[in-house]
């Protein structure tokens, strides 16, 4: 829509009143407020927030100037329209990139649901950059929405899932696994530089469980040369290195 065509709305504040139909003019208010009536400002405006920031830039423009506290009102205010106003996956790592408080992430990523996430991410690289900028316990929660089978779609290949992982900590890095089957994990790596993406993005413990899926016959089709081998070996942890060994029958490096 045209701004200048925009339909402005009334905003009264100590017995003056502007009228606001776009980002644009909510910033240039919000500027001149200098954050003492934002909420005030905000609650006028609630019903027609969601048309005032159309979209992503402007989203984002405003949601930095506010307090923790009205972002999370504005957040709610714009509520199911959030993900067509995010528009993809690079302005919601934007968005997130912008937010400083957990408890205004958990709203966000809560506004959005599985639905909203689902049409915003649509890559393994949108995946991880997403969860690049997602703290606490949001990561977990993020995951639970975008929910296992939509991860599993996107992270069909070793390089993808090692990105995502290494964006995780431990403990999330292992239910994630879980929740994508370690079997079918350890059928993604197609070489042996592939497995050793796959291993460094993961701490030694859950290296060597998920070597623990693989047979003699599949870790030796990955090493296809002395060069693979090189490779592979000086990338695993003496862990891992110890289970390769063993499950190839090789003698181990003095």
């Amino acid at each position: 829509m045209n701004p200048a065509r925009a339909p402005r709305h009334p905003v009264a504040i100590d017995k003056e009143t502007v009228h606001i139909g776009t980002a644009n003019e909510l910033m240039v208010a919000l500027d001149v407020l200098q954050g003492r009536h934002d909420r005030e400002a905000l609650e006028q405006l609630r019903p027609h927030l969601a048309d005032i920031l159309a979209d992503a830039e402007g989203f984002i423009s405003v949601i930095k100037s506010l307090s923790p506290a009205d972002q999370t009102f504005l957040i709610e205010s714009v509520g199911t329209r959030l993900a067509g106003i995010m528009e993809d996956a690079a302005h919601l790592r934007d968005l997130l990139a912008a937010m400083a408080d957990v408890e205004v992430e958990e709203t966000l990523l809560q506004t959005l649901g599985r639905a909203g996430l689902r049409a915003l991410i649509h890559t393994p690289e949108e995946l991880a950059g997403a969860l690049e900028w997602v703290y606490g316990q949001c990561d977990r929660l993020f995951l639970e929405l975008l929910g296992p089978d939509h991860v599993r779609r996107l992270c069909r290949q070793a390089g993808d899932l090692s990105a995502v992982l290494r964006r995780l900590e431990p403990a999330l890095q292992e239910s994630l696994l879980e929740g994508l089957g370690w079997e079918r994990v350890a059928g993604m790596p197609r070489d042996a530089h592939d497995l050793a993406a796959l291993l460094r993005a993961l701490p030694p413990a859950a290296g060597k469980r998920l070597l623990a899926e693989f047979t003699r016959e599949r870790l030796a089709d990955l090493i296809a040369n002395p060069d693979d081998w090189e490779y592979l070996y000086r990338r695993l942890e003496p862990d891992e290195a110890d289970a390769v060994v063993r499950l190839l029958g090789i003698e181990p490096r003095a």
